[in-house]
Order: C-alpha cells, then structure tokens, then sequence
C-alpha cells in the first residue's frame, strides 16, 4: 500500500506561516518526519490564502527535494502551478512526480490532461462530475471509467491513474463510509487502474476520529485499495496499516511487519 503523506499543506495553519516566513527548517523536518514515518510519497501543496501559489509551491518543492528524494505529488487546483511544480522536479532530476488531480469535471479536463500528455505522470482522479459529487456509486464509478479512458488515450499507463471514489464525513451522511466502499470496490472489479482516497474525511466533525479513521483504512484495505492519502505520523494508523499488508499476504514473509517491530513501531 502507497502511503501518501498529507502534511505539507499550505491550508494548515503552522505550514501556511512557514511559507509566508520561507521557513525551510521547518519544511524540511516535516518531509524528513514522514518519510521516517514510512510514507512512500509525499503530497506539496503551497495553496496560501493571499499568497502566490505558483512561487510558494516552487518554493515548497525546493526546499523538500533539498531534504529528501522521496517521489512527490504536486498538488494544486491551479493548473499553472501544477504544470511549474512538474517542470521544476522533472528539471531538477527528481522522480517523476505525480498530478494530484484530475476529476470527470469539463474545466478540470481541459487543463489537467494536457499536462497528463505532456509529462506522462502519475495522476489522481477524482470521481467528480460537472454536477457535483455523485449520490451512488454507479454514478462514481461511471466518472472513473471515463477517467479511465481520457487517460489511456492521452497515453498514461493503466496504472498511473489512481482513482480516488471520494470519502465524505459519516457525521453528514450515515451512507457515506459505504457508499466510497462500494465505488471502491466496483473500480477494482472492473478498471485496471490503482485506487487511493483522502481517508481521514471520513471522521469528520466526530470525536475520537483517529479511531474511526485506523478502522477506515483497515475496511478499504480488506477491499483493496492501493494508496491513502493520510498523516502518516499517526504510529497507531502505521502499525495498523503494517498488519494489515500482512494478512492480505502484501507483505513477503512479513518482512515489513517484522522490521517495524524490530524498530519499534508497532503499537
């Protein structure tokens, strides 16, 4: 499972003054402190109220890649600064970044899967429509399945497109937590692509969420999905997600489980 690290986003308080301040120290200890954690990739979003989202998010890019080399997600809903994030890791050597995201939306296509055919990277789909967010998972998954097909004809593999059904807050919508379930588990059956999601949104506006989001995760899991987008410093949601590939025999002979415990980061 691909563990996508949430935390360097400008719409958090402490991150959004680090890059007004150009706090690199900061910056750097939070890209260092997931990927410890164990993320395998780490989500960049320099989206500041009042800022300049283009300069902020190069800025932001900078200063990770000057820490780590862990892979990237540039993340923006501004297409220019998803195509300058991009260019800017793919010119300064780094991996192939991904897209975070494309949605079945008319405008979001126009902008987004030019980029897609440009750079060939990995993306984010999100099953979004130009009418909202949409109520069945029939409905999600037809979004998908286009996604599907205007990514394979812009000529992205298969398995570069990382459908996202949505998680919506079980506090708004009692069917919510199914209702991504079910999208979820109609994409594995029957689109060749990967599955990822913003899991914690299920938990929201509720107390004790960190619960409800560990046994979340644990339930897609148990259908398959092959990323999560999560605050990867959260050791109980690691050791969680660390046995969970071990029953599902992602893990060869538990070798990731047992180094985890070795280094004590199971609890």
């Amino acid at each position: 499972m691909l563990l996508m690290g949430e935390s360097i986003n400008g719409t958090r308080k402490q991150v959004a003054e680090a890059i007004a301040a150009r706090d690199a120290e900061f910056i750097k200890l939070l890209a260092t402190d997931q990927v410890d954690a164990g993320a395998g990739l780490l989500d960049v979003n320099g989206g500041v109220a009042g800022g300049d989202e283009v300069a902020d998010l190069l800025w932001l890019i900078e200063v990770v890649m000057s820490a780590t080399d862990m892979q990237l997600m540039v993340d923006s809903a501004n297409p220019a600064a998803l195509d300058a994030g991009v260019k800017a890791i793919i010119d300064a050597g780094g991996k192939v970044p991904f897209i975070n995201s494309i949605s079945g939306e008319q405008p979001r296509i126009g902008t987004v899967l030019p980029l897609i055919e440009k750079y060939k990277c990995p993306v984010v789909g999100l099953c979004l429509s130009d009418e909202g967010i949409p109520p069945t998972a029939e409905d999600r998954f037809a979004v998908a399945s286009r996604l599907h097909d205007l990514c394979i004809g812009a000529g992205l593999p298969s398995e570069d497109l990382w459908i996202d059904p949505l998680v919506m807050a079980v506090s708004a919508d009692s069917n919510a937590g199914v209702l991504t379930m079910q999208t979820l588990k109609m994409i594995k059956d029957r689109l060749p692509v990967r599955t990822t999601g913003g899991l914690s949104n299920v938990s929201f506006g509720l107390p004790n969420r960190p619960l409800l989001n560990r046994t979340f995760v644990a339930m897609c899991i148990g259908i398959g999905i092959d990323g999560a987008v999560l605050d990867v410093r959260n050791r109980q949601m690691i050791a969680m997600v660390k046995a969970a590939e071990a029953l599902r025999a992602e893990d060869a002979f538990c070798g990731r489980y047992l180094k985890a415990h070795r280094a004590g980061l199971l609890e």
